[in-house]
């Protein structure tokens, strides 16, 4: 079963974001500008004011390219009857699900949030999981805090996603 990526979604959620980074710069710019209008003169001001502003546009950039990037992926997450594969901007790792000590779904402040806790490094099964491509950083972090997707990103309601769990996997993994 291929969950698919809420595009409609990450694109509301990453244009709203990108209006309040506009906000939050002209308002910052602002501040700056008044502040630093009785105190410095004319010249400091501009060169503060046009490195906010290239400041803002390198953040900008590279929302925009991590955005871009997340369109690409069409199906984050495919639950196989063998396990399940779990697709990233950062790679891709294939899953068995004797790997899979947890699944469940945690709430956030930015909302729902589907959390993989995997086997130590340690356990012999652990060897099972295939790095398909991943940054060796990414896997510390898989690791430590499990692999995580926002429901907002994936296009399957909360108890479709646990019905999904429990069919494909034969029952091995409930989501909580």
């Amino acid at each position: 079963m291929q969950i698919a990526l809420a595009r409609g979604r990450v694109d509301t959620y990453a244009a709203l974001m990108l209006v309040v980074h506009t906000i939050l710069f002209a308002a910052v710019g602002a501040g700056a500008a008044w502040l630093l209008d009785g105190v410095a003169g004319g010249v400091a001001l501009v060169f503060v004011l046009v490195g906010l502003g290239l400041a803002w546009l390198a953040w900008v950039g590279l929302y925009v390219l991590t955005w871009v990037r997340t369109r690409r992926i069409d199906v984050p997450l495919e639950l196989q009857p063998t396990g399940l594969v779990a697709r990233s901007t950062y790679g891709e790792l294939v899953i068995p699900w004797d790997t899979i000590t947890s699944a469940t779904v945690e709430r956030t402040w930015s909302g729902r949030r589907l959390r993989l806790r995997l086997v130590p490094e340690s356990d012999p099964r652990h060897a099972d999981v295939v790095v398909a491509w991943l940054r060796p950083e990414m896997m510390r972090v898989v690791q430590r805090r499990g692999l995580r997707y926002s429901l907002r990103a994936l296009d399957i309601e909360v108890d479709a996603l646990r019905q999904a769990f429990a069919l494909q996997s034969g029952g091995r993994i409930r989501v909580g």
